[in-house]
């Protein structure tokens, strides 16, 4: 809900729950130790809008294109656990839902 007013999203739960986990689970293995994680809902028109933030180092410009591939890891997350199937998972589960997934730089410091 935004305010009293609900946010639908239809689809299959249980992928459009592991796609949300993934990208949480994302935000806290490759953000900073002590960081912050910002979920959020909210609506542009009649689209409903998730978005999950970190403060952590952020993926380097270059990198945008790559990351949603199958096994792509950054060469820093080599040593964090997980095979690279995350981000491909969520892009997957979007295409599967019509649904855009937009990568923005959250101005790491």
């Amino acid at each position: 809900m935004i305010g009293d007013k609900p946010v639908l999203i239809t689809g299959d739960r249980d992928l459009l729950f592991d796609a949300v986990a993934n990208l949480i689970d994302n935000a806290i293995k490759h953000g900073r130790e002590a960081g912050k994680v910002t979920v959020q809902l909210s609506r542009c028109e009649a689209d409903a809008v998730i978005s999950v933030a970190d403060n952590g180092p952020g993926i380097p410009i270059d990198e945008h294109q790559h990351v949603f591939r199958r096994f792509y890891r950054l060469e820093r997350s080599r040593c964090t656990p997980g095979n690279g199937l995350g981000l491909s998972l969520v892009a997957a589960v979007a295409r599967l839902h019509d649904a855009r997934i937009k990568l923005f730089d959250n101005a790491p410091v």
